[in-house]
């Protein structure tokens, strides 16, 4: 189902601006300064080919299969994408060769928006997606109330323990079924950690949750990434996993629209009415943050990311 915040093309690909407050829980812990771009496959028929356009600032795609897995996540792809099932012919052709593990799958494009959106949503345009139109079969099992009910206090739980670096993985086997699913709560599109190192934060330095009715101040490690990379600090309701909406229109802070210290690290205030250096409005609600760093630098400790209430 579509609604006004998604937007689709003649091929059947949907487009989501993190810049856009989402109004159903579709997509749960947006980027607020990434442009998303959704494309279901099916490889039951045969192969899939992906092109995208270059862009000056980070960008990558990303390929799942009906598992969760993530068996590809390139930045900046210099070639198409073939996306294939073992035992099917691969056309002619220098291609990023993908293997999917289920008939079924989704490409996930990241673009990130820094004041150029326009520019961004242009490049949509380019993108060209040949094949993967066989069958589509999604089974969903469904649970009695109870047991929804049971499983998501586990889930909920997990979330607050699990490193994000163990809830995503390449094939099946990488990550264990309960810490894979308290991904998928968090954020079903997170990737693992060679790529994007996470950190999901529900409590400040003294162990209590954050309440948007508290100011604090969140103290990133020094030199989080490499070049050709980014961070991003990013606040969501705790009720909802979705922006926080606020007069301000100001949902996550990054290296586009902060300057680092002297030390290589960011300060990023978190307050009910976003002010305070690199403010983030929180509006008087309890939240929890996601801070990200793409092309992560050898051995970051995301861990240490400090948020102390003032």
């Amino acid at each position: 189902m579509m609604n006004k915040w998604l937007e689709t093309n003649e091929k059947g690909t949907f487009w989501f601006s993190g810049l856009t407050q989402p109004e159903d829980d579709i997509v749960i812990s947006p980027q607020a300064n990434v442009d998303y771009g959704y494309s279901w496959i099916s490889v039951s028929d045969g192969p899939a080919i992906f092109t995208v356009p270059k862009y000056d600032k980070f960008y990558s795609v990303a390929v799942f299969d009906m598992k969760h897995n993530v068996p590809l996540v390139i930045r900046a792809p210099e070639k198409p994408i073939l996306i294939i099932r073992p035992g099917q012919k691969a056309p002619e052709g220098d291609y990023i060769v993908v293997n999917l593990e289920t008939d079924q799958g989704l490409i996930f494009t990241r673009y990130v928006i820094a004041d150029n959106l326009e520019e961004v949503k242009k490049l949509r345009k380019q993108f060209k997606l040949e094949g993967g139109k066989g069958d589509m079969v999604r089974n969903v099992q469904k649970f009695s109330p109870e047991i929804e009910e049971k499983a998501l206090t586990v889930l909920n739980t997990l979330t607050t323990v699990v490193s994000p670096d163990d809830m995503f993985g390449n094939k099946s086997g990488d990550v264990g079924d309960l810490s894979l699913a308290a991904g998928v709560r968090i954020g079903q599109l997170g990737t693992p950690a060679g790529t994007v190192r996470y950190n999901v934060a529900q409590k400040d330095d003294k162990g209590e949750f954050l309440d948007g009715n508290n100011t604090y101040i969140l103290t990133t490690p020094a030199n989080m990434f490499e070049e050709g990379g980014y961070f991003s600090v990013t606040a969501y309701s705790m009720d909802k996993k979705l922006l926080i909406p606020n007069k301000k229109k100001v949902y996550a802070r990054s290296n586009f629209d902060t300057k680092p210290n002297e030390d290589g690290t960011y300060t990023i205030t978190l307050s009910p009415d976003g002010e305070g250096k690199n403010g983030i409005p929180t509006t008087g609600i309890p939240f929890y943050i996601i801070v990200r760093a793409y092309v992560p630098t050898p051995g970051l400790d995301l861990s240490k990311v400090k948020i102390e209430k003032q």
